[in-house]
């Protein structure tokens, strides 16, 4: 898996088309698809969580909040994933102005760059997901955490 996501951090694409082999085609991302309104939203949570971060950094916050929205576990819309209690920096959103590497992060998750698995994170040595969480990869100020194995 951590090879995997460095090639999508790296900028690796993968090229799909419709003749290709069933093995290569689902080897292709889906195209994902945001509201106007939430595609803001994902550019300025992932802003502010890891707008020192570039590209890659805010590609990974966005990923969470998709992955949330794709488990049963939270809510099943990004507006209230994001807005959840206690689970990410929405101070600031309000005012938030995402760089052109915000912009460049939410076309790469459209295009279907998801990068799965992924439903938290925190400061790197917080250790305070560990319990709840299995931790996956660092990535400069934050480590990434996939669900439990139960």
């Amino acid at each position: 898996m951590k090879k995997a996501i460095l090639g999508i951090l790296l900028g690796a694409t993968v090229l799909c088309h419709p003749i290709l082999s069933e093995a290569h085609e689902r080897q292709c991302p889906r195209p994902i698809e945001v509201t106007q309104q939430e595609a803001q939203e994902l550019m300025n949570i992932a802003f502010c969580e890891a707008g020192n971060q570039g590209s890659s950094g805010q590609l990974l916050v966005m990923s969470v909040i998709i992955n949330r929205v794709k488990s049963p576990d939270w809510p099943d819309n990004i507006h209230d994933v994001i807005y959840e209690p206690y689970q990410f920096a929405t101070n600031g959103m309000a005012t938030a102005e995402p760089t052109p590497e915000t912009h460049y992060a939410l076309a790469m998750l459209e295009m279907g760059n998801l990068i799965p698995d992924i439903i938290a994170f925190e400061k790197v040595n917080n250790n305070a997901l560990d319990r709840y969480f299995t931790e996956a990869f660092e990535y400069q100020e934050h480590q990434f955490y996939t669900v439990k194995q139960k």
